[in-house]
């Protein structure tokens, strides 16, 4: 059968993935890196290659453990190889997200034993608006994802195969995604190894290779966490209680509270067409066979349910769902009579067309966005395709991927310009930075009062010094310095000698950044500053 449909075979996906790879690097480095979570992992990327230290990462000068250092490892090889820029920190998560999507169609072709429906989820996933976030975004998730849908394509070809090397490769990339972002890093793809049990006859259940592979399992898991344990044991309470049970269990530990239904409605949301189609078209699911419906259905609801009881939520915790439901999605598209593929077609095009319509419409309706002008000749021609594509004669099924892609594809180069043009709605220090060269101020001791800004620091390729004031939130844990240093870059008032020291900063030629108006007790801040401006959401003094 897989001999069968070979314009959905291996050549087609990696041409198509090639294309899209292209275009994903395209002006990768066009806007500046995103507070908070983006800022973060870059500039803690730069400073570990700045300072060698690969497993002791450091954000703002500060021993920084919340995640293990895979992420900013791979991050600072981008930046080794195409220099600290936004491009460099952001050009493996290109690579990561085609890397997600070949994933997607093996393990289409391990459980549908056919091509099309296995292009088809290529599609599905590459144009779902959650996965496409994961790329422009730098955090652990995009990562996570890739090691968990590797070691979920391992658990199957173990299961349908007769070798035990699958079974390395699910246990050691299973390892790989733990010391991505912890524990949580294993939910998926134990899921799928529960689920997915075919009756094959094949001896899989070799004792020596289970405990040989779950060994290599937990020393590879554990290496780093053992490591700082080992060097000092308050490791084992900060670990295994402040970032596992209390960032399940606690909202407020790392202030991502948010409603229990906020994935029940942003999941479906984030990958719309798709999951309107799965959704109107739930009887084309009942031609599946069981075993597959069965993994789908648990890859896709169980994570729903675990991860909406937890009191820390953001969209990107539950990436690897997408890449089941980009699953379910292809199958049922394929799976559906002429008839309602047309009319899916039909307003999935009707879809598009309203977005095109509201890309052409951002600059001007008032809101203070803008984009140069030529740009808005790519919803103009997502329109043109839409257009062409519902017009010609092909079959309604690959009507509505043509239409998918011709949408994203032209979308991903848009909505660099949108960003780009847009520093201050983005929430970047591109406008902040601009100015400080402007007027020759870069190099100077930088003082950010009450504000994380690891963006200014990562723009600047510098260290800045934060101070803290009423901002509970920049509580840094400074309980695993072995010595002083930390103090150069991170101010208390409540401290004595902070308070001294930065009495001593402002007389000198320092720039002062504040958020909003200082309270009347911090005047004494300002008072030595000669000249003020406001840029974006932030006031200068110098």
């Amino acid at each position: 059968m897989l001999k069968q449909n070979d314009a959905y075979g291996s050549r087609t996906v990696l041409l198509l993935l090639t294309i899209l790879l292209a275009i994903l690097l395209y002006n990768l480095g066009g806007w500046g890196v995103i507070e908070t979570s983006e800022a973060r992992y870059a500039e803690i990327s730069r400073e570990m290659l700045a300072t060698g230290h690969w497993l002791h990462p450091r954000l703002l000068g500060i021993l920084h453990f919340h995640k293990p250092p895979v992420t900013y490892i791979i991050t600072a090889w981008g930046m080794a190889a195409f220099g600290v820029t936004e491009f460099g920190a952001r050009f493996f998560l290109q690579l990561s997200l085609v890397l997600q999507a070949w994933l997607v169609y093996k393990m289409g072709l391990e459980l549908f034993k056919a091509k099309r429906p296995a292009f088809f989820a290529v599609v599905a996933y590459i144009s779902m608006p959650a996965v496409l976030i994961s790329a422009r975004n730098l955090t652990t998730d995009s990562f996570l994802t890739t090691f968990e849908l590797l070691a979920i394509w391992a658990w199957l070809c173990y299961k349908n195969r007769n070798s035990p090397g699958w079974l390395y490769l699910y246990f050691a990339t299973m390892a790989l995604a733990f010391l991505t972002k912890g524990p949580v890093g294993i939910i998926f793809p134990v899921l799928v190894a529960i689920a997915y049990r075919p009756v094959t006859g094949l001896l899989h259940g070799k004792a020596a290779h289970i405990f040989t592979a779950f060994t290599l399992f937990l020393l590879l898991s554990a290496s780093w966490y053992v490591y700082l344990m080992w060097q000092e044991k308050q490791f084992v309470d900060y670990f295994l209680l402040k970032h596992t049970v209390q960032r399940y269990a606690n909202p407020e530990t790392f202030g991502r509270s948010k409603p229990w239904w906020f994935y029940l409605v942003l999941a479906p949301a984030l990958s719309l067409p798709w999951s309107a189609l799965v959704a109107f078209s739930a009887a084309s699911i009942k031609q599946m066979p069981k075993l597959q419906s069965r993994l789908l259905l648990i890859w896709l609801l169980v994570p729903l349910v675990f991860f909406s009881l937890s009191g820390s939520k953001l969209i990107l915790y539950i990436l690897p769902l997408f890449a089941g439901l980009a699953l379910l999605a292809g199958y049922t598209l394929q799976a559906l009579p002429p008839e309602r593929q047309q009319k899916a077609t039909f307003y999935t095009c009707l879809y598009f067309a309203i977005l095109a319509l509201a890309l052409l419409a951002v600059p001007l309706a008032g809101l203070g966005i803008e984009i140069p002008i030529w740009a808005l000749l790519f919803p103009v021609a997502i329109l043109a395709s839409l257009a062409f594509i519902l017009r010609s004669s092909k079959d309604p099924g690959l009507k509505f991927i043509l239409a998918t892609l011709a949408f994203t594809l032209l979308l991903i180069p848009y909505s660099t310009y949108l960003l780009g043009h847009n520093p201050d709605k983005t929430n970047s220090s591109t406008s902040l930075v601009t100015f400080l060269r402007q007027k020759q101020l870069a190099n100077r001791p930088l003082l950010v009062y009450d504000e994380l800004l690891p963006s200014l620091a990562f723009e600047l390729k510098r260290n800045i010094v934060t101070v803290q004031d009423k901002n509970r939130k920049l509580t840094r844990e400074t309980q695993f310095e072995s010595d002083t240093t930390w103090r150069q870059h991170y101010l208390q008032l409540s401290n004595k000698q902070d308070e001294a020291r930065l009495r001593n900063l402002v007389q000198q030629e320092a720039v002062l950044i504040t958020g909003d108006e200082l309270l009347s007790e911090r005047v004494w801040l300002i008072k030595s500053f000669k000249h003020k401006q406001q840029v974006g959401k932030w006031r200068v003094y110098y």
